[in-house]
């Protein structure tokens, strides 16, 4: 007898039995979309072209910048944009990415914090022959990608190591706060500067923690740090959200004359103004590779010769050069640099 596939049926299957039966978007549509921005416009070349934007969560400062900064970029060529946010969940990553070749999209713009875990779905992508453009962080294994926009973390954090190491004279004690340690962005941002710091004999890391990127996590964990030492010269965070939590703790123990702290991304109108303010001693610049991203898969989609690594600059935000980023109200969002993109 030949069984009636009902509704249920159909939600039962996972996105991996739609690619694999070759079902489309139609089917797909009845196991939920991400949110589509529309923005398409008649005189554009590439107006209502589909770029899938994937992300692994949302919920962080710099990834709120890097959305509107791609979203204003997209409006720019009409594209319509399906947005998706995994709440920090690898397995709903895959699902994002697999919805999005099911939905055959004509590019993807990707950012993960899990890059070993969300193969499958990148696979997915490849599997059905759409262009991927991956910010920040790279993919793993064998996932093929037609751009990757990075900074040279690297090179910047070693720079960090240099900071600290002429700042304090050669020598002191201090702190490190990671982001989530998964993260190949995060273990750059550690890497290079405990290279440097740990070379130097007379340079002391006297607490080290995770603290996941988290202002909370990062407030609670400066507590349990300046409990337990007594001398504390400087904080390395891992971004600007841990090093406001780290302050906080710091401020409100009285030890702010004590020592001073960096981070990392250098994107809100807060760390600005804490900068100014010289609570925060600096940040360093992390591109959101937003608008950059938008441009690259525009001319992929023309059919245009892209650069397979594109590396952007990390420069330190510091009171002295802070109205290069920031007018005193908003930040500044230089415009995107064709010739540094290739195109």
């Amino acid at each position: 007898m030949t069984k009636i596939l009902t509704l249920k049926d159909a939600l039962a299957l996972n996105r991996r039995s739609l690619l694999k039966a070759g079902l489309g978007a139609a089917a797909l549509g009845t196991l939920g979309a991400p949110y589509v921005v529309t923005s398409a416009r008649a005189e554009q070349p590439l107006a209502g072209k589909k770029i899938g934007f994937s992300q692994s969560y949302a919920t962080d400062e710099w990834l709120k910048a890097q959305r509107q900064d791609l979203l204003e970029q997209a409006k720019k060529h009409g594209f319509e944009v399906s947005v998706t946010d995994a709440r920090e969940n690898p397995a709903q990553e895959i699902r994002n990415l697999e919805d999005l070749a099911v939905r055959g999209v004509d590019a993807v713009i990707m950012i993960t914090y899990y890059a070993e875990a969300v193969q499958p779905g990148v696979q997915a992508l490849n599997d059905a022959g759409i262009p991927i453009v991956v910010m920040s962080s790279a993919l793993a294994g064998d996932g093929d990608f037609a751009a990757h926009l990075a900074a040279d973390t690297l090179g910047t954090s070693r720079t960090a190591g240099d900071y600290y190491l002429k700042a304090l004279n050669g020598g002191g004690k201090v702190v490190q706060i990671e982001g989530k340690p998964g993260s190949l962005v995060n273990q750059a941002r550690g890497k290079g500067w405990r290279e440097v710091v740990e070379a130097n004999s007379d340079l002391e890391i006297v607490a080290h923690g995770i603290a996941n990127y988290s202002r909370t996590e990062a407030l609670t964990l400066m507590q349990d740090f300046l409990q337990a030492n007594k001398e504390i010269d400087a904080v390395y965070c891992h971004n600007d959200n841990m090093a406001k939590g780290a302050l906080q703790a710091i401020e409100e123990a009285g030890r702010a004359r004590e020592m001073w702290l960096t981070g990392y991304d250098a994107i809100t109108t807060e760390t600005f103004e804490m900068i100014a303010a010289e609570r925060l001693r600096g940040s360093y610049l992390y591109p959101t590779f937003g608008a950059e991203a938008v441009e690259v898969a525009a001319a992929i989609l023309q059919q245009k010769e892209v650069k397979k690594e594109i590396v952007f600059a990390s420069p330190m935000v510091t009171k002295e050069n802070l109205s290069q980023f920031f007018n005193g109200k908003d930040r500044i969002v230089p415009p995107v640099d064709m010739a540094a993109l290739g195109l």
